[in-house]
């Protein structure tokens, strides 16, 4: 069975939404417009924003992820195929080129599965998609950080699954190996998967939205609003045209 389809089964459970995430997302956002959150998953985020009254939709490059996602908003009595697109970060542009948005996030991570060039365009695209006083909220990892401390995870155990994840060094330093192992506790069953990460440094991250056309920006290091720095694992920014 492929991995992600077994992943998006316990996806919520690995990595549920915080509420210091939703609690940051929403205050950040713009009080008026619509919120695009790219690379959803199975659509929490977006789900949790709308509980809070603000128009939000999200969109996936894995059907599985996608598929929950819709499932999930039909449960709560919303038009989860409206919703929630099978859609990538490459195509984001031409999929909602007729929206104009309040707010654009990408979480997780979701940044770095994509080459640079693509990483770059990203953000060109997300800042033609934004209206006035629009914002870009994207979380990656610190990579800075994550080379210095060395290339592990620490092992996430919840009550159905065990996950692993680790990064191996390539021939290109530009691109990691990222390596993850999702153990099944009632069946033993072990599932594994490699992809490569194209790790962005913070301050590669800097320059390409300055060259993206955003004016300002803010880092933090966690959803609590904590500044980023040595130490920290997560890096969070806000950016504003």
């Amino acid at each position: 069975m492929d991995f992600y389809t077994v992943l998006s089964r316990y996806y919520e459970e690995i990595f549920p939404l915080s509420q210091s995430c939703a609690d940051f997302i929403s205050r950040q956002m713009p009080s008026a417009g619509t919120v695009l959150d790219a690379g959803c998953g199975t659509g929490e985020l977006v789900l949790d924003l709308q509980d809070r009254g603000i128009d939000a939709s999200g969109f996936d490059l894995d059907e599985g992820m996608i598929l929950n996602a819709a499932s999930a908003a039909s449960k709560q009595g919303l038009p989860g195929n409206e919703l929630f697109t099978i859609c990538g970060l490459a195509d984001m542009k031409n999929r909602f080129e007729a929206q104009v948005f309040g707010g654009i996030s990408c979480l997780g991570n979701t940044l770095a599965h994509v080459p640079f060039n693509e990483q770059f365009q990203f953000l060109q695209d997300a800042a033609s998609l934004l209206g006035d006083k629009g914002v870009l909220i994207v979380q990656i990892l610190n990579y800075s950080n994550i080379i210095h401390d060395g290339l592990q995870f620490p092992l996430i155990e919840t009550d159905h699954c065990n996950f692993r994840r680790r990064y191996e060094e390539r021939e290109n330093p530009s691109e990691l190996d990222f390596v993850t192992e999702l153990e099944i506790r009632e069946s033993g069953e072990v599932f594994s998967n490699r992809i490569v990460h194209y790790p962005l440094l913070p301050e590669t991250l800097m320059a390409a939205l300055s060259m993206a056309g955003y004016a300002e920006w803010e880092t933090y290091g966690g959803y609590d609003g904590s500044p980023a720095g040595e130490g920290k694992l997560p890096l969070i920014v806000k950016a504003g045209l």
